[in-house]
């Protein structure tokens, strides 16, 4: 059964949208990676040696997970699709987190979040932090979020044959990702595909 046909039968099984999270894009091989495991080692290993977390906290999402944009409707393309990853390790969550915070002095100095269109970072990076998310892309600037977007940048480019870019969101525990990871389930439902 392939990703989508699983989350459709979990749907029309009226299985709860979170426990279809958990098996699709916990317990499922990833899509993009199916005859290419070389290249999702050295990918995740990378990431894994970078951040010292465990390689099996590493997980992919989107298109790449499933093999197809549900947001989009588009099937994930090699070469010209993103590779999102999932880190949930709840030690690197914090250390991000108190990083933040002390730079920020517990996020009362908004001119540290970066502007964009007039709007200050600080309101979504607060948002992503109440539901278990950490996204370094809307941290303040510092050399931590640098370093974050030059590794990234760096894995990008030695892998751009295979994917657009690399990019990755911290999660608290695998519970947050599976809610998060809810709005791709729904977004089935919403596109009428199964009632």
């Amino acid at each position: 059964m392939d990703h989508i046909a699983a989350i459709d039968a979990g749907l029309a099984g009226k299985v709860e949208p979170g426990m279809i999270a958990r098996k699709v894009f916990l317990t499922y091989p990833t899509m993009a990676f199916v005859g290419q495991e070389d290249l999702q080692f050295d990918i995740l290993n990378s990431v894994s040696d970078k951040w010292g977390v465990p390689i099996s906290s590493i997980h992919v999402c989107g298109s790449a997970k499933i093999g197809v944009s549900v947001h989009k409707g588009t099937p994930f393309a090699s070469g010209t699709s993103d590779l999102d990853l999932a880190i949930i390790d709840a030690g690197l969550f914090v250390r991000y987190m108190e990083a933040v915070a002390n730079l920020t002095r517990n996020y009362s100095i908004r001119s540290s979040f970066p502007l964009v269109k007039g709007v200050s970072y600080r309101e979504q990076y607060l948002s992503y932090l109440t539901k278990g998310m950490l996204n370094p892309d809307f941290m303040p600037v510092s050399p931590m979020r640098a370093d974050w977007s030059n590794f990234f940048g760096r894995l990008s480019s030695d892998h751009s044959k295979a994917f657009k870019s690399i990019s990755a969101m911290i999660y608290l525990s695998e519970r947050f990702f599976e809610t998060k990871q809810r709005s791709v389930i729904q977004g089935r439902r919403a596109k009428g595909v199964v009632r």
